[in-house]
């Protein structure tokens, strides 16, 4: 791998012991290139207004300000905003966490399969970005809600996701559900999760379930056409290809087609 494909990366926390841990744990992953590490308010400032930098491992509690208080300073010096994954020995700043727009969060000591999947996620990210000229502001007030994923809980506001499937990765896999997000990034969901159990997490009201892998946020959806039966994505959501099933076809009509 190039150097310049390399992930750019960076940990702030004051605690040697784990950043020593923290760098042996990303030293086995080769996609990842570490600019630095910072323990000091001013030493940290400087380190994350770095152009390049794409990927921040943050503790919150830090000396002088903490990671939330660093985090939005730094938002108002730079063009363009690296993804952060937050990490504590303390669960309770789980969901500001979360809301501060942080990528991931962890908990200490941060074990070598979270990261892992951390670090795919990021990659998996990484690959989808793609500039866009619109991007739909969040409907409504916001609706936290807790999404099961494989290592714990992801809190998000629901409005942030386009839409949930249910794909295999490998032809013996399981099936698995997962969301993509407004930003194009994916969440995948615990093992065993099923259509009823999203649903009843989402509500019925803005979330539709067109066949029986897909299930819609409808402020994303533009159109459903009868006789192909092709769902038509907002843009820049509109090259995500999806079909409604006749049975969901025939439900949707019979909710939405009043006329």
């Amino acid at each position: 791998m190039n150097g310049s494909d390399k992930i750019q990366t960076a940990i702030i926390d004051d605690d040697e012991e784990f950043v020593f841990a923290l760098k042996e744990h990303l030293g086995f992953f080769p996609e990842i290139q570490l600019q630095g590490c910072a323990s000091k308010y001013n030493q940290s400032r400087t380190l994350l207004l770095k152009d390049n930098l794409e990927l921040v491992f943050m503790d919150i509690e830090m000396p002088v300000k903490s990671g939330f208080e660093l985090l939005d300073e730094v938002r108002k010096l730079r063009k363009q905003m690296f993804s952060v994954v937050f990490y504590t020995a303390f669960d309770k700043y789980m969901i500001q966490g979360l809301r501060e727009s942080a990528f991931d969060y962890m908990l200490k000591p941060v074990k070598p399969e979270d990261l892992k999947l951390v670090i795919d996620r990021y990659k998996q990210k990484r690959k989808n970005d793609q500039p866009v000229s619109f991007i739909p502001v969040s409907q409504g007030v916001t609706e936290i809600i807790s999404l099961p994923t494989p290592i714990g809980l992801r809190f998000m506001d629901k409005n942030n996701i386009v839409l949930l499937q249910c794909t295999r990765e490998q032809a013996n896999d399981k099936p698995v559900w997962k969301a993509i997000l407004t930003d194009l990034s994916e969440v995948k969901l615990r093992t065993g999760t099923t259509a009823k159990d999203i649903l009843d997490l989402m509500g019925k009201t803005k979330f539709i379930q067109i066949n029986q892998s897909a299930i819609l946020n409808l402020n994303y959806l533009g159109s459903i056409e009868f006789k192909t039966r092709d769902c038509q994505l907002i843009p820049p959501f509109n090259g995500i290809k999806l079909v409604a099933s006749r049975t969901h076809l025939y439900e949707l009509r019979n909710k939405y087609d009043t006329l």
